[in-house]
């Protein structure tokens, strides 16, 4: 009899497990994809885009992904004027049906905002995906030298540092060889 009340306890706590990891997952996805699960749901046909990363520094590349209203849709075009990039740029056909990706460098002049730029696709659904460019640090990077000796050839720098190496070796086979020698 305890047997069955173990299994069924035991059963019973993995459907309630089961049911709040599903419960979790379902919240995790709204929250990640709150907009993008609500237009799909409230407006049928509907395109959805957004950016990878979405918040950058100018100079840095950009992934858009678009998943339009349809699986028949053929291309999709991002307009990219408003980050200073060319008017129409084709996207690339993703894996699944209605799903378009491209990835762009931003000019190192954007000025920093946040962008919507558009993208149309072939089905006549559009949406806007949203880039947020903040500014470059004003401290630069670490503070790690002027970068001479990295760059510079032929120096002095390799020729003391074998002149070192070839002073231990020597000194290193004479210190050998005398302990050898006063153990005979």
């Amino acid at each position: 009899m305890r047997p069955m009340r173990r299994f069924a306890a035991s059963s019973r706590l993995s459907a309630s497990l089961a049911g709040s990891a599903a419960l979790g997952l379902g919240v995790a996805a709204a929250s990640v994809c709150g907009p993008a699960l609500a237009a799909t749901a409230n407006e049928p046909g509907s395109a959805v885009a957004f950016a990878t990363p979405s918040t950058v520094t100018p100079g840095t590349a950009v992934t858009f992904q678009v998943t339009c209203g349809t699986f028949q849709a053929t291309s999709a075009t991002l307009f990219g004027t408003t980050l200073g990039l060319p008017q129409q740029i084709p996207m690339n056909h993703g894996s699944s049906g209605g799903m378009f990706t491209v990835t762009v460098t931003l000019p190192s002049s954007i000025l920093p905002a946040t962008y919507n730029p558009s993208i149309d696709c072939s089905d006549g659904s559009s949406a806007t995906a949203r880039v947020r460019v903040t500014a470059m640090p004003s401290g630069g990077g670490a503070q790690t030298g002027d970068g001479t000796s990295s760059t510079a050839t032929n120096t002095g720098l390799s020729a003391g540092g074998l002149a070192l190496i070839a002073v231990g070796a020597v000194a290193g086979g004479i210190a050998l060889r005398r302990r050898s020698g006063t153990r005979s």
